[in-house]
């Protein structure tokens, strides 16, 4: 055996292109060729055996692949537009639903503001209120205070008339 066959990866000369060299003693690329056709004339018979029914139905769907590709690739695409279409619609309720929030802040922030207002003018009212209070309290002390020296002149007076009667009566009887 020379050393050309015991190596296969050695080449008989430079000139020679590598697809032509023999790898093994076997075969060469016509020998390849000849398993290949001899197998594709096996697989694509004129006349289908029952028994490889089941390779013929596989070569058919492996042949179908291109379009089942196709329309798994339509089916993504489809599917990544609605994907889309939900992100959008998913930022817009997002940027409404900020704008809604911010609404919301404002008003509470102006219901806060005109709710200290009120309270400031609420504790003006009832410090209003108490010194109205307080101011008919005095007149009503005042008022009552005039009414008793009233009632005690007028007493007075008539107490000095009924006295100096009762006197003048008790001079007259001891005088008669």
């Amino acid at each position: 055996m020379t050393n050309r066959a015991r190596n296969p990866d050695m080449q008989p000369s430079l000139g020679t292109p590598r697809y032509l060299i023999r790898k093994s003693g076997r075969r060469g690329i016509w020998g390849t060729f000849g398993i290949s056709a001899a197998f594709a004339a096996f697989l694509f018979g004129s006349v289908p055996l029952p028994a490889h029914a089941g390779v013929v139905d596989k070569v058919k769907d492996f042949i179908q692949l291109p379009g089942q590709v196709s329309e798994l690739k339509e089916q993504y695409d489809e599917t990544r537009k609605q994907l889309d279409d939900a992100t959008n619609q998913l930022g817009e309720v997002t940027r409404q639903s900020r704008e809604t929030i911010e609404q919301y802040r404002e008003a509470e922030q102006r219901l806060r503001e005109e709710n200290e207002r009120l309270a400031r003018q609420n504790e003006q009212l009832a410090q209003a209120v108490s010194g109205l209070q307080n101011a008919e309290q005095q007149r009503a002390n005042q008022s009552k205070r005039t009414w008793t020296m009233i009632w005690t002149g007028v007493g007075l007076i008539a107490c000095y008339f009924l006295i100096s009667r009762l006197f003048r009566l008790v001079l007259r009887s001891k005088h008669t």
